[in-house]
């Protein structure tokens, strides 16, 4: 079975956008082939040994990648994946992500998969003194892939997968600098932020292959309530953890263009003009931002690695 590749146009609606994710998407939502297989390929996922990121993490396994989860903490239901590598790491803490990356060794990596992402119910800082959703979602994985580009880690055309949400059409903004509001406007701005992510991977680095995906609302510890009215609605309109998975995978295995957004039932869209997604400026701008804000970090206990 191969992916269907067309382009297909979202509403011009934020409203019936954001609509659309939900009402529908049981039956709609799209699954990756099994094929190709990714034997001897390398890849991390972040967040990847629970939640959502544990079902990349074992769909990739499954292809035959050699998998290294970089995570806070481990499945509840499962356990440490013993076929994969499983290092500590917290997106909030850019030195934690400066030590894991100092653990991965010299192979290289064909495929990453930013996949870690919080929600934050209230306004916490860590300890760079930056919002903790934004810090999450944006900034630390800007701190991860830029480490691993300066030491060459990233093999030639290696995917680059980032996590999304068609929530981010709510937003048009995306700074450290904006302080939390409220839940859901912060993180429409990070996911927001992580389409621009993309964007600048694709400009700046011809090298490699970005993709952003939109995984679907998926019925996790994410999506809040787990009993009464709220939990069976859930349970009804949201999709499983495995399912939420396959955006991510077929990010990882199909022949997506560089720069796409891939969505869990609509498949390729094809963006207008006037869409945040495209703001090449404010793209730009959050660049260099997060390149101020990882500049102490970029460089710092730095070990030799040979050229591939």
């Amino acid at each position: 079975m191969q992916t269907d590749l067309s382009d297909t146009k979202p509403s011009s609606n934020k409203h019936a956008r954001i609509f659309a994710c939900v009402f529908g998407q049981k039956k709609k939502n799209r699954y990756c082939p099994l094929t190709p297989r990714l034997d001897g390929k390398r890849a991390l996922v972040t967040g990847g040994a629970a939640g959502v990121g544990e079902y990349v993490s074992r769909g990739l396994i499954d292809r035959g990648a050699n998998v290294t989860t970089l995570a806070r903490g481990y499945s509840q239901k499962s356990g440490v994946m013993l076929a994969a590598q499983n290092l500590h790491m917290d997106l909030s803490d850019l030195d934690s992500i400066v030590d894991a990356v100092n653990l991965l060794g010299t192979e290289p990596i064909h495929i990453l998969i930013c996949n870690a992402g919080v929600l934050s119910q209230k306004s916490q800082l860590t300890s760079s003194k930056v919002e903790r959703t934004f810090a999450v979602n944006v900034l630390g994985h800007h701190l991860l892939y830029r480490l691993l580009i300066e030491r060459n880690l990233l093999a030639k055309n290696a995917k680059i997968v980032i996590t999304s949400g068609e929530i981010y059409i709510s937003a048009n903004q995306c700074s450290a600098t904006i302080p939390f509001d409220k839940t859901d406007s912060t993180y429409a701005r990070s996911k927001l932020g992580n389409l621009w992510q993309v964007a600048e991977l694709t400009e700046r680095y011809l090298n490699l292959h970005p993709i952003a995906v939109h995984p679907g609302v998926v019925a996790s510890g994410f999506t809040g309530v787990k009993h009464g009215f709220m939990a069976w609605v859930r349970s009804k309109l949201l999709i499983s953890e495995n399912a939420g998975a396959q955006a991510s995978l077929i990010g990882a295995t199909q022949n997506l263009p560089r720069g796409s957004y891939w969505h869990n039932t609509l498949g390729l869209l094809h963006l207008e003009h006037d869409d945040p997604a495209l703001d090449s400026d404010s793209a730009k701008k959050l660049w260099d931002e997060l390149e101020t804000l990882i500049a102490p970090y970029l460089h710092k206990n730095t070990v030799p690695f040979k050229d591939k």
